[in-house]
């Protein structure tokens, strides 16, 4: 026996532990056949169920609590090889969406007190849900399974405290929006997906993209809709995005996309879009639009960084239009340099007397690790310095104009509150929520 240790542990390609942290990290379940439960442990506090509290409303606290995002997560997983591919590998902020909608989707149901039109507003949302997963295309099989795996986790959750009274209820409610979802997918006209291929893709500053595409075939969209997309980046991860130009015959889509830090899709996006990349897009989607009714209104438009996208596509279909409502046109950064689609926009603005820019930056200066950016072109209005919603407000509640809002969630609430704090009218505002 020889009495060299053997090499040191530093020289080895992989350690006892790594190669232990990357079997476990690999779900081998579906290669083995084998199914298993994931949730056969009694938790060691389950969650508290009143036994006073309305079925629905119960059923509510149990899917609020924060521990089921990822229980349900891993009861879809061994619920059916499918959701692996379905939901991206972290699915918890999906599923903290279906947590906000089921949490409205109760207690709409259990306050409506007999009046059948609040009950007829959440099947309508499920159709209009349905309508979107189209994109997933999903069998009724899916449909079972996924009841299937909520009625464990919220059993599990619940422990001592499930009884016949959740049971039925969570059946009952569930087979409701389940019809109403297939329903939806059903009524679909046209495509579920479409194929796209990146043909160029610029990069204005730092943290943005341009991404150019062309679609196998045309996908009609009304300007100022988004679309959903998925793209090979983040595989399971679909993403809402808006179009800058109107769809034409060609197939010719261009997206703008900011690096979100943080983001489950942007930053891989952002740095790893490349030529020849294929897309997939999805039903277009979204309300914002300009009302061309007659006497026409004049609009107020406030774009917050790549929220200057669905605006700008409003404003490139208006130009089609022989007569046009007045449009002021608020453009806002962080920075000077990052006010990156100005130039189009005086384009726009140069053969469109209807049409009046104003840009907007938080500070005088960009930051010197911001690099090299493009000249600025000159506006009929210099550009302000502070947020937007401070600048808009500053000449007064603009209360006669429709009013387009587009930007980060953080900048609709922001802009959305302080008009209507300066008097706008809250019905005269409209824009999409993320």
């Amino acid at each position: 026996m020889s009495d060299d240790p053997g090499p040191e542990p530093a020289d080895e390609p992989f350690h006892d532990h790594d190669v232990e942290r990357l079997v476990a990290d690999i779900d081998l379940d579906p290669f083995l056949g084998r199914r298993h439960d994931p949730l056969a442990e009694p938790l060691d506090e389950p969650a508290e169920v009143g036994a006073q509290a309305p079925p629905l409303l119960a059923l509510r606290d149990l899917i609020a609590d924060d521990r089921f995002p990822e229980l349900f997560a891993r009861a879809l997983r061994a619920a059916d090889p499918d959701f692996r591919e379905l939901f991206p590998r972290d699915a918890t902020p999906v599923l903290r969406e279906f947590v906000r909608a089921m949490t409205w989707a109760f207690e709409t149901t259990e306050y409506a007190d007999g009046d059948r039109s609040k009950v007829e507003e959440v099947v309508e949302f499920a159709r209009h849900l349905g309508a979107d997963h189209r994109k997933l295309d999903l069998a009724p099989r899916h449909h079972q399974r996924f009841g299937e795996a909520l009625t464990h986790t919220l059993r599990h959750l619940a422990g001592r405290g499930w009884d016949d009274r959740l049971e039925t209820t969570l059946a009952t409610a569930y087979r409701v929006l389940s019809t109403a979802l297939q329903q939806g997918a059903a009524a679909g006209e046209g495509p579920a997906r479409v194929g796209a291929t990146v043909v160029e893709v610029l990069r204005p500053t730092r943290d943005v993209v341009v991404v150019r595409l062309i679609s196998d075939v045309m996908v009609d969209y009304h300007p100022g809709q988004y679309l959903s997309v998925l793209t090979p980046y983040s595989p399971g991860v679909w993403r809402r995005l808006s179009p800058s130009i109107p769809a034409n015959p060609a197939g010719q889509i261009e997206f703008h996309i900011r690096d979100v830090p943080g983001g489950a899709l942007s930053g891989s996006l952002v740095r790893g879009v490349g030529v020849g990349d294929r897309w997939v897009l999805a039903r277009p989607l979204g309300l914002l639009e300009v009302d061309r009714s007659e006497p026409f209104r004049d609009v107020l438009m406030i774009g917050g960084g790549t929220g200057i996208a669905p605006l700008r596509c409003l404003l490139l279909d208006m130009m089609r239009h022989g007569q046009n409502p007045r449009v002021h046109l608020f453009y806002g950064a962080r920075f000077p340099g990052d006010l990156y689609d100005l130039p189009t926009l005086v384009d726009l603005a140069a053969t469109a007397p209807w049409l009046t820019i104003q840009p907007v930056a938080e500070e005088d200066e960009d930051p010197w690790w911001a690099g090299p950016r493009q000249e600025l072109p000159r506006t009929l209005h210099r550009r302000q310095t502070g947020t937007l919603v401070e600048a808009v407000t500053q000449w007064g509640s603009w209360a006669d104009r429709q009013v387009i809002v587009s930007g980060s969630p953080e900048m609709l609430r922001a802009t959305v509150r302080g008009l209507v704090a300066a008097g706008t009218p809250r019905e005269n505002i409209s824009f999409d929520r993320p």
